[in-house]
């Protein structure tokens, strides 16, 4: 390994242990914690949660608890994506990282 990887090594161990922490966040949070939050121009942003709760700013529509499950699992698949993303870079670079 040079020198300069082992720079690039500590902050990638970095990087992974921070989204190790966001997916256990995002694995235990209560769907009605999350929203979809859509931004478009103006005051026709949209924000959908299990409140539905509007603003001068954005329309607010209540979606079911299914969708914010829905959600919730597709926010954990992609940061455990981005985990993934970061072993293969720890391993390109000659170091083992747990899966």
């Amino acid at each position: 390994m040079k020198i300069e990887d082992i720079d690039k090594v500590n902050h990638l161990i970095a990087e992974l242990n921070g989204m190790k922490q966001l997916i256990a966040h995002a694995e235990n949070a209560d769907p009605d914690a999350y929203e979809l939050f859509i931004k478009l121009p103006g005051d026709a942003s949209i924000r959908m949660s299990g409140a539905g709760a509007a603003s001068t700013h954005y329309e607010g529509y209540a979606v079911s608890p299914q969708f914010l499950t829905r959600l919730r699992r597709l926010a954990v698949e992609e940061l455990d994506a981005r985990r993934h993303s970061i072993i293969a870079e720890l391993a390109a670079l000659g170091v083992e990282a747990e899966a």
